[in-house]
């Protein structure tokens, strides 16, 4: 069973301590301009008690431990199903995962039949695969934090890693994010860092892992979570391309991949 603190999983598959939590919140109505009056005020509930991170641009020195994002679609594909369907999207944080459920628990309750609601948690965790090399790559330079105002779009990626991987120890998983021979062809390859050096720079991401443990029946390993201004869009294509290139990265071939959310930032829905 979970333990709802901290994380504990009884396979003990590879967890790291929760330092913090996250839940997205994906809200899809047959109805908008029905559903629309109830789905604003539902929003405005549960934003009672949070920082709104519309306005949060990285140069506050304490950070807010409890805030929320309001997000709506920029596209929904015909057909689509689950968080894929949805047009609205709120992303709820704390260091106290009961707050999330009960933000949750009076969405739904608000909602009531005007709204199905899809909910992916995550936890952040301290860098697994790092050092200090990589660190001054990939994070001493990546892009901070900016406004909504400013970096408008959003991007929400669920993903999971394969058993194949799971079983590899911790120093052969650590090897894909680096440059190196690929075991597999036996030619050098970029390694994940390299092939996302793109969005280093110009994307905000966040990786946050299921607050439970990974290789979960029905649920997902992580959620990558990405902010960009406008004209970013393409770069970050550009950097999702590059990743799921296994020639270039051959992590990816262990990679399943869930429904790519697209969204922009608004204050309020």
């Amino acid at each position: 069973m979970a333990n709802g603190s901290g994380g504990f999983s009884p396979s003990g598959n590879h967890l790291g301590a929760n330092l913090a939590f996250t839940k997205f919140l994906f809200v899809t109505v047959e109805d908008e301009v029905r559903s629309g009056a109830r789905v604003r005020s539902a929003g405005a509930s549960i934003a009672r008690g949070f920082f709104n991170d519309f306005d949060a641009d990285g140069t506050r020195d304490v950070q807010p431990c409890e805030t929320i994002q309001f997000l709506l679609a920029v596209e929904v594909a015909p057909g689509a199903t689950g968080l894929a369907a949805a047009r609205f999207a709120v992303q709820v944080s704390s260091k106290y995962r009961p707050r999330l459920d009960d933000a949750e628990q009076e969405l739904r309750r608000r909602l009531g039949d005007g709204g199905h609601v899809t909910s992916i948690e995550g936890a952040e965790r301290s860098p697994r695969y790092s050092s200090s090399e990589l660190y001054d790559y990939a994070y001493r330079r990546a892009q901070p934090r900016q406004s909504g105002r400013v970096a408008r779009r959003a991007f929400v990626l669920p993903l999971s890693k394969t058993h194949d991987w799971w079983a590899k120890s911790s120093l052969e998983r650590h090897t894909y994010f680096y440059p190196h021979v690929d075991a597999g062809s036996g030619c050098p390859v970029s390694g994940h860092a390299r092939s996302a050096d793109a969005g280093i720079s110009t994307l905000f991401r966040r990786l946050y892992h299921n607050p439970d443990g990974y290789e979960r029946e029905g649920e997902f390993d992580f959620v990558t979570y990405f902010e960009c201004e406008d004209e970013h869009v393409a770069t970050f294509d550009r950097v999702c391309a590059s990743l799921r290139d296994t020639s270039k990265n051959p992590e990816w071939q262990f990679v399943r991949e869930g429904p790519l959310w697209r969204g922009a930032r608004v204050l309020r829905w």
